[in-house]
């Protein structure tokens, strides 16, 4: 989409569209802020996003009885950049006991949504006073900002098959290495976007002859079969809330140092 004064164009072709409004689930990565408003005449169950404030009213509006739920990736992102603000870096990296509380605070989400609150107050409850006092300004932000501003049920990703946009986002970031350059011309920005129409069309082929989607890394299956099996044990009553998120706290993407 291009915008210049009150004029937009909109680049897509009739077979995209169907696809796109046919799909049981979108996943959104952009800013929606300046978008007009469009009739959307969709029947997608499920959209995903990043944590954008002003896509909640607009799908909600937008996207009637579908759930919106929030990206993963972009959970544990805020979270761990809350981490570095408030001067947590080092401790993280070094100090095992931060490292693993803050880890638990990231694996919340990974919790059914009726246990998420008490299993936090449970983890509150757990910590030792040295901890919780350095831990204090980070535990202010994650209670404003993940229990009062952000409905639970948005960032909640348990039994989530797909629990991020990354999708999305990695689209977009071949889109723009393959584009080379910010801000081409039009001729050579719509030269590009046939080419771009060229490969889906010929990606559509593909699928439609049973060519598979491409397969799951070995870490993302062993990591999945992790939060499925502890999910169960959690289910069946042979662990406890508490440890069934200590357990989903090894399954979170390490950071590097």
């Amino acid at each position: 989409m291009i915008t210049r004064r009150q004029r937009i164009l909109l680049f897509a072709s009739r077979e995209q569209l169907k696809m796109l409004l046919g799909a049981d689930t979108i996943l959104m990565d952009g800013t929606f802020s300046t978008c007009p408003r469009v009739k959307i005449n969709s029947y997608a169950d499920a959209i995903m996003s990043d944590f954008e404030p002003a896509l909640i009213t607009v799908i909600a509006a937008e996207f009637v009885g579908a759930t919106h739920s929030s990206c993963y990736f972009h959970f544990t992102q805020a979270v761990y950049r809350a981490i570095q603000r408030v001067g947590l870096s080092t401790s993280y990296n070094n100090d095992n006991d931060i490292k693993h509380s803050c880890r638990k605070l990231m694996a919340l989400a990974l919790l059914p949504e009726p246990i998420i609150e008490d299993t936090y107050d449970e983890l509150l409850a757990a910590m030792s006073i040295e901890i919780k006092n350095k831990l204090n300004d980070l535990l202010q932000y994650f209670q404003g900002q993940w229990f009062v501003k952000v409905p639970m049920s948005q960032w909640c990703v348990h039994g989530f098959s797909m629990r991020t946009n990354n999708n999305a986002e990695a689209f977009h970031s071949r889109f723009n290495r393959r584009a080379q350059i910010t801000h081409p011309n039009m001729w050579s920005f719509i030269k590009f976007l046939q080419g771009e129409e060229n490969r889906f069309h010929h990606l559509r082929i593909q699928f439609y002859a049973g060519l598979g989607a491409r397969p799951k890394q070995a870490k993302t299956i062993a990591i999945q079969r992790r939060i499925d099996n502890l999910g169960q044990r959690y289910y069946d009553g042979v662990i406890s809330a508490m440890e069934y998120l200590d357990g989903l706290s090894y399954t979170v993407a390490k950071r590097k140092k």
